[in-house]
């Protein structure tokens, strides 16, 4: 996470334990190769760059931001998905009624409709079957030369009596004449169907009369139940009215609130998956960083080893070089063996010891103990 601390290189060099200081040198006796080859062997640790955890912790607060802001956005919608619900169950009870008598009517209006429609299609038919049949006579009298059988037969008979008289003027005209009659007695069955067809025409005035009265009639239950659905409509309007957001004028959508809830939960969780990617980034590259920080300290100390050995062996070839005893330099309790002055310190001893001779006796023992140089 980001609250890990930060981690910083070794200022000083850490001192080695007594067990790697053994490990080191049963190294060193089992190791023949010279200084200089083991120096040479040394392979300092590639280096790692040190994690910018300043620079993760702002992307993790960011995120964080963004989760709170998240969780607040959150708190709003369930105040206003708990409040739409309370008034949703409190309205329950009311607008049941409205609707429940809103289903009726509209029962009401579809019969009424239905009715209306179907008494509008009687009339329709009836006036159809009315005009065919008026037409249907219409032709028929025309296609008829008269319209009574005795006609027919008194036009005969006088057709035949003038066939009788001879007062055709030639054969040619008795034989149109003949046919003429012939036309006529076929023209008696087809006035007979007339005759028969006008005869069962009926005065259907009552019958469309009554259909107009029950037309009407449903129609104005239509029109009474169209009012009472638009009163009724807008009594569900006023109980919905109530269900408005805190503007009072816009409603509170809960279809809208659901599904920006169900996007701020997946926001949230894709920030906590980045959180957690962030962090175990973090993690190994911080690991990274410490077994590096590890393997330059332990490649310092055994460079530092090494190179003190071997300035070790060169010390002990100049002093071989120069015979002094292997421990003339070897450190003492003597505060002047090493140090920088130390000839001329002892001079200045000698000197104080030879003045001192020319002192007064009472004065002598004072001044044979100089002080210590700093």
């Amino acid at each position: 996470m980001a609250d890990e601390g930060s981690v910083q290189p070794p200022a000083s060099q850490e001192p080695a334990t007594p067990a790697e200081a053994a490990a080191e040198t049963e190294e060193k006796q089992k190791d023949t190769r010279s200084v200089e080859e083991r120096i040479a062997a040394l392979k300092k640790p590639n280096p790692v760059p040190q994690p910018d955890e300043e620079k993760v912790r702002k992307h993790l607060d960011s995120l964080n931001a963004k989760i709170e802001t998240c969780d607040k956005r959150l708190k709003e919608i369930k105040a206003a998905l708990e409040k739409a619900t309370t008034l949703r169950e409190s309205s329950k009870s009311e607008s049941k009624g409205v609707l429940d008598r809103l289903k009726v009517v509209r029962g009401q209006i579809k019969t009424a409709s239905q009715e209306r429609e179907g008494l509008y299609q009687q009339l329709q038919a009836m006036s159809a079957s009315r005009q065919a049949h008026q037409k249907s006579l219409s032709d028929l009298r025309k296609s008829l030369p008269f319209d009574d059988v005795a006609h027919v037969e008194a036009k005969v008979k006088e057709l035949e009596a003038k066939i009788s008289h001879g007062q055709c003027a030639d054969l040619k005209e008795e034989k149109k004449v003949m046919a003429e009659i012939k036309n006529l007695n076929a023209c008696k069955s087809q006035i007979a169907a007339y005759i028969a067809q006008r005869g069962v025409t009926v005065d259907d005035s009552e019958a469309r009369a009554d259909l107009e009265r029950r037309k009407a009639e449903a129609t104005a239950r239509l029109d009474a139940a169209k009012k009472e659905a638009d009163s009724l409509d807008k009594q569900l309007k006023e109980i919905q009215a109530k269900q408005q957001g805190p503007d009072g004028a816009t409603p509170t959508n809960t279809n809208d609130l659901w599904k920006e809830q169900k996007e701020l939960y997946n926001q949230i969780k894709e920030h906590r998956a980045e959180i957690r990617k962030v962090n175990t980034e973090l993690r190994e590259e911080l690991n990274k960083y410490r077994d590096y920080t590890r393997a330059l300290q332990n490649y310092k100390r055994a460079l530092s080893r090494l190179q003190g050995e071997q300035r070790r062996a060169e010390w002990e070839a100049r002093r071989a070089a120069e015979d002094k005893p292997a421990d003339a330099d070897v450190p003492s309790d003597d505060p002047l063996v090493g140090h920088p002055w130390a000839d001329e310190m002892i001079q200045c001893r000698d000197l104080e010891k030879v003045l001192s001779a020319f002192l007064p006796r009472e004065q002598a023992p004072a001044a044979a103990a100089p002080a210590a140089p700093a």
